[in-house]
């Protein structure tokens, strides 16, 4: 019986490994969650990533010059090649969480547990989340690419995507890094996504879709601050419970929050979601008018396509390329985001925070000599983020859920474009073949 168990678990191991190694990005983040240890290190820095892509995505729609003949959609949408993967890797394996990690998870597994999806291989529970663990996830990878083609390769001049920043002020800005210039564009050249769309649309419709852009943007920043508020007092009331706790298990010298405080702080809270309510309101009637004007657009294309224009055509093929890589990576943000909402509830990670530090704590006397400054940092870097984890999650959620449904806006705008291009493109062929098997057939007659 023992042996057929051992026969179970390895198939369900070789079985998980396969579809890990195989599944989309998406996918893959969401069954690698489950073999690691479940700590809020792992969470903080799964939206860490989320919140790189949020904002990757904002460099594509608001920092990067976009024309007819632009380079950079093409090489945001490319595959990583074997060269690119090595060099993420090796820069991964420098930083201060993967350069120990190895050092700190079997005794965290052992402190910690596995996560409780993975109760199905019992006693082997740990051993097959090891086993299946891969430390770099696909998103990371994913990530790191665009940071090399926004950033270039000398990562000095890269932000820190897995340092949280103090103030959640201009949530979808890097807070350090510098933009490399991109290449040199002929033509017409529009400084934003959504002004290419724009240029695409019929000039009757141009002015409106303007102001409605600006006035949607608007909102979208202002529900994002509030959301950080509400962040703020959940953290507050989280942190409390996890250090009370800690105060009765080793007895600190942590003064927990009065029941007065902790209502004053649930008040609060109320009050703030009440505010967001009414500003999510808003930026619904924004955006509706918005979209409206942009579905207007795609009714007027559809009689009037200045098809015949080829940098109008190839100026709708890159904005196609971008929002689909916009789309794709909020899609990704969203999963990352709900991943760790999902984890830190279901595993009741906040309130063993605690007990994941002493792991820590533990763990530092496997790391060499030469990695204690990387395990220090990443230690300082833990605490820091997971003051501010729950706001990055609110407002990376909110934004990554307006950036899939802004892209596919500006996608439906472009496919329009493109389906009637291929549409003629087709015609123009066959117009062609037919006037060719004409040709042969009077050659055959004489």
């Amino acid at each position: 019986m023992r042996n057929i168990k051992k026969l179970v678990i390895n198939a369900v191991v070789v079985s998980l490994t396969a579809l890990v190694m195989t599944g989309c990005s998406s996918m893959m983040e969401g069954l690698q969650s489950q073999m690691e240890v479940p700590t809020l290190e792992n969470q903080a820095n799964r939206v860490a990533i989320g919140m790189t892509i949020v904002r990757e995505n904002n460099i594509m729609a608001f920092k990067m010059p976009i024309s007819a003949d632009a380079q950079w959609p093409a090489l945001v949408a490319s595959d990583i090649n074997e060269t690119q993967d090595k060099f993420i890797i090796d820069f991964l394996m420098d930083g201060p969480y993967f350069s120990t990690v190895h050092y700190s998870d079997a005794i965290q597994r052992r402190m910690l547990g596995s996560s409780s999806s993975m109760s199905m291989f019992g006693n082997y529970a740990n051993l097959a989340s090891s086993i299946l663990n891969q430390k770099v996830k696909p998103l990371t990878k994913r990530a790191i690419q665009k940071i090399i083609i926004f950033y270039g390769e000398d990562e000095e001049n890269w932000p820190n995507i897995f340092n949280f920043d103090s103030t959640l002020d201009n949530f979808l800005e890097f807070k350090d890094g510098n933009i490399k210039d991109i290449e040199a564009v002929t033509g017409d050249v529009y400084e934003t996504l959504g002004e290419a769309v724009i240029s695409l649309t019929p000039v009757n419709l141009q002015k409106d879709l303007s102001v409605a852009r600006g006035e949607m943007l608007d909102e979208y920043v202002e529900v994002a601050s509030i959301k950080s508020e509400k962040g703020y007092f959940q953290t507050k009331l989280k942190a409390d419970e996890a250090r009370t706790q800690e105060q009765k298990d080793e007895d600190n010298d942590y003064t927990p929050l009065t029941t007065q405080e902790k209502l004053d702080i649930e008040k609060e809270i109320i009050l703030v979601e009440t505010r967001i309510k009414a500003a999510e309101s808003v930026a619904d009637e924004k955006e509706a008018i918005y979209f409206e004007l942009l579905d207007e657009a795609v009714v007027a294309l559809e009689s009037d396509i200045n098809i015949d224009d080829e940098n109008y055509v190839k100026l709708a093929k890159n904005v196609n390329i971008v929002s689909n890589e916009i789309q794709t990576g909020a899609i990704q943000a969203y999963t990352s985001f709900s991943l760790a909402s999902a984890n830190i509830i279901s595993g009741d990670i906040v309130f063993k925070f605690p007990r994941e530090l002493e792991s820590l704590a533990i763990a530092k006397a496997n790391v060499p000599i030469y990695l204690q400054a990387n395990y220090d940092e990443r230690l300082l870097r833990l605490v820091k983020n997971a003051v501010y984890l729950l706001p990055n999650i609110l407002i990376g959620t909110y934004y990554a859920n307006k950036q899939s449904s802004l892209a596919g806006k500006y996608e439906s705008v472009t496919n329009i474009i493109l389906l009637a291009h291929q549409a003629k493109v087709e015609q123009e062929l066959a117009a062609k073949e037919a006037a060719e098997e004409a040709e042969e057939e009077q050659k055959s007659d004489k």
